[in-house]
């Protein structure tokens, strides 16, 4: 009687086995490529995209030496953050305002010249992550970009 209880539960408990197997083997065959993606992102995933946010446009009064001038800026930002937008547009005035007393402080003679785009376009990604700081916003601006710019 001893002996054949023995074999009765070792029965049971390799037909457990071999039952929960089978149940776990085809989980994974219908569940399991989307649960590992989700617990295990691949590196293509982990790569974001660089997506581009274009701010409206600004037109500001410049001095010149002889009379003023008048600039009209168009500008883009390049980030990382897919949330970007909705922190562009919270923080718009105060990103407005800081650029427009930047460009306003800003001669002719300055902005005239080709060779300080690229000093420009520091200073304001700088002024930028500056002011969504101070304010309490995620600054992710990767890039400034100038995308029209014309002086009169």
């Amino acid at each position: 009687m001893a002996i054949a209880r023995k074999a009765l539960v070792r029965w049971i408990l390799i037909v457990g086995v071999a039952l929960g197997w089978t149940a776990a083997v085809l989980w994974l065959g219908l569940h399991g490529p989307a649960w590992f993606e989700s617990h295990f992102p691949s590196e293509e995933d982990q790569v974001k995209v660089a997506k581009y946010y274009p701010l409206d446009k600004f037109i500001i009064s410049i001095p010149g030496d002889k009379y003023p001038h008048y600039l009209l800026l168009e500008m883009t930002l390049k980030s990382r953050n897919p949330a970007l937008q909705s922190v562009l547009d919270e923080a718009d005035p105060v990103i407005r305002n800081s650029l427009m007393k930047m460009f306003s402080r800003k001669r002719f003679e300055q902005l005239n010249d080709s060779d300080q785009l690229d000093s420009l376009q520091a200073e304001a990604l700088v002024l930028i992550a500056k002011v969504l700081s101070d304010n309490d916003f995620a600054s992710d601006v990767d890039e400034v970009l100038f995308t029209r710019m014309v002086m009169q």
